[in-house]
């Protein structure tokens, strides 16, 4: 979004000007207008609780709550709670000065204190709170604007873990530290925020109403009067509803990807999106017992798959082959790596040298792949379904699982009870945030997107360990390149394809959230051309 560098400079006076970079730039067009609501169209959200695994909560999340700093269009931190902030020289201290005045929906003021509880909360209850901020050893507040984060040993994902409110949410310490177990706060019911928008109706299931917050500490923002959350489940009806023009914003994985280019209507647009989220459709092995906890067994796999035939063919060109562990966009990825070829003699003398014969009936193993059947079917259905016939043809009968959505599924990860697996990590710009916690010995948790795989190398988690530690760009790099070439070699899963999420919206919207964290990230800066659609 392009925010002219007066009005930037204005909201930022007291920054230092190291931190004065651009702010999100999303298109060139008219001065923004107040006013109007925005239709986002959206799969289900269980709860409003920032911290719940569920991605479509963080739409909400972003909406609702307040990161301490923001991406902009080239994936850097800039300003947002935290007007700016300084790194001392030995990366143990990152003083945080918050913007003056900036208040709590209920009218409260947002100090050092609820950042120094947010990151408690985080810290202890989210699902890789301790890769984002496991060395912070605690977080002085000398006065109400400054919050001082200690670290034990430096660790270059702090700053980036406080760029979006998935991560880190600043919440009212005296509405959420009213009880110990912040999962069960009856407060997630009705959600007290420091964001752009704030919680006016709710109706799990079906829809969930944001306002304008008139107290807002970035002023004159939000543009919008109103954001309505419509639930919409079934295909047909998110495409009716598009060609009505009764959504004005949805995420190219609410469709089938073959559904995408009938829309080619001039009032919508239709646009690939550049994620700092970064994902990844993998199939996950439990690398313990069995076929699978043979190395050459889970690279014949990799070789039996056509990836290019999955990116190009079956998901129309809206998804790039897999190469390896780091998703293509990602600044660290390792540009050698090539993925899996699809070379079905390779997988055959593979899994012969595993010790797997072909027998009689032209079977060598069996393995059961579970998946989530009522999401993401391109992904999580369309994916297994050409899984199957693959490698019978290397003689591995599949027995496809589905599951009836994401929690019997995760039921299944946490209690390590999988052969296969379709699954759907997320990289999060910084290998240290989201994609160590896959593959790092001490991260073999019973919890869905840790180690559920067992994998365990030793190498790779010093390579990891090095990598979060080192503050330089190029060495960090080139131990990640290391990490990226040891686990295409051990194969602990396969990456199938990377994700380039398309972006469906109106086309009177300016700024839609085409980078930074897309619809995760607050949409304080969109507006409609004219002031309403």
């Amino acid at each position: 979004m392009k925010v002219r560098r007066r009005e930037f400079v204005r909201l930022f006076t007291a920054a230092p000007i190291a931190m004065l970079t651009a702010a999100p730039a999303w298109s060139a067009d008219p001065l923004p207008q107040k006013g109007g609501k925005l239709v986002y169209m959206s799969e289900n959200i269980p709860s409003l609780n920032p911290l719940d695994n569920e991605s479509t909560v963080g739409v909400v999340t972003g909406q609702v709550f307040a990161s301490l700093t923001r991406l902009d269009e080239k994936q850097k931190p800039i300003p947002y709670l935290a007007k700016s902030w300084e790194i001392s020289s030995d990366g143990l201290s990152y003083t945080f000065h918050l913007q003056p005045g900036a208040k709590f929906h209920d009218g409260k003021p947002i100090t050092s204190e609820d950042v120094a509880f947010s990151v408690g909360v985080v810290l202890k209850f989210h699902r890789f709170g301790k890769q984002m901020f496991g060395p912070v050893t605690s977080v002085e507040t000398p006065d109400a604007q400054t919050a001082v984060f200690k670290l034990s040993r430096p660790h270059a994902p702090v700053l980036l873990s406080t760029t979006m409110s998935r991560f880190l949410p600043i919440m009212p310490k005296h509405v959420y530290g009213t009880q110990e177990d912040f999962n069960s706060n009856p407060a997630h019911k009705h959600p007290t925020g420091s964001g752009p928008f704030v919680v006016s109706n709710v109706k799990l299931g079906s829809y969930i109403i944001l306002d304008r917050f008139p107290n807002y500490f970035l002023n004159k923002r939000p543009y919008l009067d109103r954001i309505v959350i419509q639930i919409v489940s079934d295909q047909t009806a998110v495409r009716v509803g598009l060609q009505r023009l009764e959504f004005d914003l949805v995420s190219g994985d609410a469709l089938r990807y073959r559904a995408i280019k009938s829309f080619k209507s001039p009032q919508l647009k239709i646009e690939r999106t550049t994620s700092a989220v970064g994902a990844l459709t993998t199939i996950e092995f439990n690398n313990r017992t069995g076929p699978l906890s043979h190395k050459k067994v889970r690279q014949a796999i990799g070789h039996a798959i056509d990836t290019n035939f999955v990116a190009s063919t079956l998901h129309d060109g809206w998804t790039l082959p897999g190469r390896g562990p780091f998703p293509i966009g990602n600044p660290f990825f390792n540009e050698s790596i090539k993925g899996y070829e699809f070379d079905l003699d390779k997988a055959n003398k593979l899994l012969d040298e595993a010790g797997f014969p072909v027998k009689a009936d032209g079977v060598r193993f069996e393995l059961k792949l579970i998946y989530i059947s009522n999401e993401f079917l391109d992904l999580f259905v369309t994916i297994p379904e050409y899984v199957k016939p693959s490698l019978k043809k290397v003689g591995i009968e599949v027995v496809l699982e589905p599951m009836p959505g994401a929690a019997a599924w995760a039921v299944r990860m946490q209690n390590w009870d999988f052969e296969m697996s379709m699954a759907l990590p997320a990289a999060y710009l910084d290998p240290g945030i989201g994609i160590s916690r896959t593959y790092v010995c001490d991260n073999i948790r019973h919890v869905a997107y840790s180690d559920t795989s067992g994998f365990c190398n030793k190498k790779v988690d010093e390579l990891f360990h090095e990598g979060v530690a080192e503050p330089n760009f190029d060495k960090r790099k080139a131990l990640y390149d290391q990490v990226q070439t040891l686990l295409w070699e051990e194969a602990p899963m396969i990456w199938v394809v990377d994700l380039a999420t398309p972006l469906i919206y109106n086309a009177k919207l300016i700024n839609p959230p085409l980078t930074g964290w897309n619809q995760y990230g607050p949409f304080d800066e969109m507006y409609w051309r004219g002031g309403s659609k």
